[in-house]
């Protein structure tokens, strides 16, 4: 039973007994006066009737003839006269019941009153004595009367005070509202704080939950900042910023192997000649500055973007991997352009020789491929006299310009969509103990006899502004595979599905009419879109959470500085990228990584899932190291051992 109605019922309780107790007294209060009233009126009515009949003759007719007069008047219950030798000469007496009140109420307040005494005498001798008692009906109905008016103003009272009791309840209880609220969002993962209330009590326990919260965000915080710190030492260049050649070489090939929209994109190779005699002619120090101003313009691009990244593959030669970026071309002039700029603000531009090389991958590309095709644009490249950008292809592909694929795309897409072409794969998630957290479900492109993986498709999704539209598709999807075989599914939802305002009251609604399954539904973010949708993202864990789907975020660790703003968030799951659990049985610095990210998240309450597992060492490092469960290739061929 809820606060709220143990003191109601509290309060109903204290009323009834007030108000029970002073209709009580009152009652007695008041039949104890009319039986006084009535006891003086009797010895009132006696000493007149007595002093009549004295003046009158003591003929016995007459004193028959006037006692039975004044009985008749219907005010007496008994009217008695007795001789001096207490023989009876005249009585007269009513013994009907009161139709003036209900039985109970007469059995339940007794109305007993003393009669009244006066002599009659004939001059100086006592002709008898009177006994006189008025009838108690006028009293019941008095009495009757009053009890009633009495019941209607203490039932209104009650009813009165029991709503103004109940407003000032509302009133006195409202942070209580707040601290339930903290609490289930404390429950949910989300570590929130609340205004203290003045209640002194309530007052007590918000302090104390918001210590708790902070303390729990604070430590997020801080682990989350040196996580960070952590992963700068371990995995970048110290001179130039960027990323060490073994971190960038093992994200690329995740981003190959990926099946989300990263799958497609542009890779550039940019090669700073002539550093050798840069070091004699202007000393080390000189051209450590100028590496590390190149670092830092690198860096500046890949912020604008999400999920791009930078790197130093050896002394003289830079990479920028550009994903979901099919204009390879504008990619590398852009580069090339900005560290031009940086090359002449050091004015080495004489002294320094800029090549550029840059090639589009897609599904189905290896690192091997993608490297020996840079390498050879950049060998072309360095045998020209100019800085020009050498843009190369898989083989004889013939380059089809972006509009023409574009208006591709789209009348595949709009039919697509209206002929129901998108299906749903199947990939188990297991926990440590073998069993099955999940199944995640990328979708799939069936289109003239042909199945197109999501990388293939998803970039020109997002270019003609349908990410939202597939989105609502998955979920319906999702959903209704979920009704047919019950196992829970984990479904993408893309950027589409933060910023269209219509999106998250769709989905509640979906939801809401398939409430029985929809627990069994796992929503998950790109680590990318979640931290720079990050209110909007906040909004759809809301709306999700009120349907008991589970949400989390994918592909999680290239912004690991940013997990402090995660303390409010109500998440469930994180998946760690592939690209920090490749080979991590042999790589210490992931494997930090990994313990340290696995303690974080169960601190607060997280499910951690590792990415692209390959191996059953891998597999079995992980397992040491905290992992709650895991996906990958391996996983999918031994999920049944």
């Amino acid at each position: 039973m809820s606060l709220f109605k143990q003191l109601w019922l509290a309060i109903i309780f204290l009323l009834v007994l007030v108000f029970g107790g002073s209709f009580v007294v009152s009652s007695l209060s008041a039949k104890s006066y009319l039986e006084q009233q009535l006891y003086l009126k009797n010895m009132d009515n006696a000493a007149a009737l007595a002093l009549s009949l004295t003046q009158q003759e003591t003929d016995p007719v007459m004193l028959e003839l006037i006692l039975s007069a004044q009985f008749d008047t219907g005010h007496y219950e008994l009217i008695e006269l007795r001789d001096p030798e207490g023989n009876i000469v005249v009585s007269r007496s009513d013994t009907g019941k009161t139709e003036e009140a209900p039985g109970w109420f007469v059995r339940l307040l007794p109305i007993t009153v003393e009669p009244g005494f006066a002599s009659v005498q004939s001059g100086w001798q006592q002709v008898g004595t009177l006994t006189l008692r008025s009838h108690s009906r006028f009293a019941y109905k008095e009495l009757w009367e009053s009890t009633q008016l009495l019941a209607l103003v203490f039932f209104l009272a009650m009813i009165i005070a029991g709503l103004l009791g109940r407003y000032l309840l509302r009133i006195i209880l409202r942070p209580l509202d707040g601290v339930i609220e903290q609490a289930e969002a404390i429950g949910e993962r989300r570590f929130i704080t609340i205004p203290e209330p003045y209640t002194t009590e309530f007052k007590r326990v918000v302090s104390a939950m918001n210590a708790l919260s902070e303390r729990s965000r604070s430590i997020l915080r801080q682990e989350a900042s040196r996580l960070e710190k952590w992963q700068r030492d371990a995995h970048l260049d110290k001179v130039t910023g960027l990323l060490n050649r073994e971190p960038f070489m093992q994200g690329l090939a995740t981003t190959l192997e990926n099946d989300d929209i990263n799958a497609t994109g542009t890779l550039a190779l940019i090669r700073l000649g002539g550093l050798a005699d840069l070091n004699r002619t202007y000393g080390r120090k000189a051209v450590d500055r100028l590496l590390a101003d190149t670092g830092a313009a690198l860096n500046r691009i890949v912020s604008q973007h999400s999920r791009w990244a930078a790197s130093r593959l050896n002394g003289s030669d830079f990479a920028l991997l550009a994903p979901r970026s099919i204009d390879a071309g504008s990619v590398a002039r852009d580069a090339q352009n900005t560290l031009l700029t940086v090359i002449e603000n050091r004015s080495m531009e004489h002294a320094v020789a800029l090549r550029c090389a840059a090639t589009v991958f897609a599904p189905g590309d290896t690192v091997g491929n993608l490297m020996t095709r840079l390498d050879g644009g950049l060998a072309s490249a360095e045998n020209a006299d100019t800085s020009e950008v050498r843009i190369v292809y898989a083989g004889d592909v013939q380059v089809t310009p972006v509009r023409e694929k574009m208006q591709y795309w789209q009348t595949i897409f709009e039919q697509a969509l209206s002929k129901q072409a998108f299906s749903l794969a199947s990939y188990p998630v297991m926990d440590i103990n073998r069993g099955i957290l999940h199944y995640e479900a990328p979708v799939r492109l069936h289109w003239e006899g042909e199945q197109f993986a999501a990388g293939t498709f998803l970039p020109w999704i997002n270019r003609l502004e349908l990410s939202g539209e597939l989105d609502r598709r998955v979920v319906d999807m999702a959903l209704q595979k979920i009704a047919v075989n019950g196992q829970p599914l984990a479904v993408n939802l893309s950027v589409g599905a933060l910023v269209e305002p219509s999106f998250l009251h769709w989905l509640g609604d979906r939801l809401g009419a398939n409430g029985d399954i929809a627990g069994k539904l796992w929503l998950e973010v790109p680590e990318s879109v979640a931290f720079r949708q990050l209110q909007s993202f906040k909004k759809l864990c809301v709306r999700a959470k009120a349907f008991h789907c589970k949400i989390g975020i994918e592909h999680m660790g290239h912004q690991i500085g940013a997990l402090g703003q995660l303390h409010d968030v109500g998440l469930d799951f994180l998946k760690v990228d592939a690209s920090f659990i490749r080979d991590i049985d042999t790589n210490p610095a992931n494997q930090t990584l990994m313990r340290t990210l696995c303690t974080v998240g169960h601190s607060i309450g997280l499910t951690v899932i590792a990415e692209g597992v390959q191996s059953s060492a891998e597999w079995q490092e992980l397992l040491e190291l905290g992992i709650d469960g895991a996906t990958g290739p391996w996983i999918t061929e031994n999920q049944s051992l």
